[in-house]
């Protein structure tokens, strides 16, 4: 009787355990999250040309909603992101003058400070995994923004040339650059239980902005008694896919 009863006992105390696991309010955990992003433009002079991969990290929490199947999903986040872009040429006065203006290449970069609120629909354990679901938005700040600059040098450009533009890489943008972006995040994974309260968690998350990236911004920067018809404004929209990784304790 007493050799049936300790591996009873020991059942009990395991099932007890994991149900206390698995009822627990408030989950927290850090993420890292390789990413491919691009910007969607709405400019017809400049398009896209090709992802940049960037790279995000963080502290994640979920908060318990009522049910082990439901929880509130946030975190804070440091997102590395960016993208390629390259404009076409075209024809238009500049300082009176007919001008070619040539194609330009970009690379961009950002960095944001993210706070997504996402709601996440979780299945019951299955063996050690939970497959889940996550719907929300998404809220970021930018930092930093960088990019390449053309300005047109009107000194070296004679009567009847191409115009010619000088190239500074990696340029300070910030202050042409929309500080706040809105998204919205569609995401998809699954978490592993190894011991206790540690869980592996692994997903693909996209993430669709709703925001203009660019505040003012022209495709060339020129000097200030330089008169040009047809300035072009950028204008685009940043999303980007990430394979999240990441650890609840």
């Amino acid at each position: 009787m007493k050799k049936a009863f300790l591996p009873l006992a020991v059942a009990a105390l395991l099932t007890t355990a994991t149900t206390a696991q698995d009822s627990r309010g408030v989950k927290l955990g850090i993420k890292a999250a390789p990413s491919l992003s691009w910007i969607r433009s709405s400019t017809k002079e400049i398009k896209g040309d090709g992802m940049n991969l960037g790279f995000s990290f963080g502290l994640m929490t979920d908060f318990r909603l009522g049910s082990d199947n439901y929880a509130l999903s946030t975190g804070l986040f440091l997102n590395l992101t960016g993208a390629k872009q390259k404009s076409t040429s075209y024809h238009t006065k500049l300082a009176g003058l007919d001008r070619t203006i040539p194609a330009f290449e970009f690379k961009r970069s950002y960095q944001y400070v993210e706070l997504p609120i996402l709601i996440k629909l979780k299945t019951n354990e299955i063996g050690y995994m939970t497959y889940y679901g996550q719907l929300g938005f998404g809220s970021a700040f930018c930092v930093t923004a960088k990019s390449d600059v053309y300005k047109y040098d009107a000194a070296a450009t004679g009567l009847g040339q191409d115009a010619k533009f000088t190239h500074e890489e990696k340029a300070n943008i910030l202050k042409e650059t929309v500080p706040f972006r809105a998204s919205l995040v569609v995401g998809i994974g699954a978490e592993y239980k190894f011991a206790g309260n540690t869980t592996m968690v692994f997903g693909l998350n996209y993430n669709n902005g709703f925001t203009d990236t660019f505040d003012k911004q022209k495709l060339f920067k020129r000097e200030a008694n330089e008169e040009i018809t047809d300035e072009v404004e950028v204008h685009g929209k940043l999303h980007y896919a990430e394979l999240l990784l990441g650890v609840y304790f």
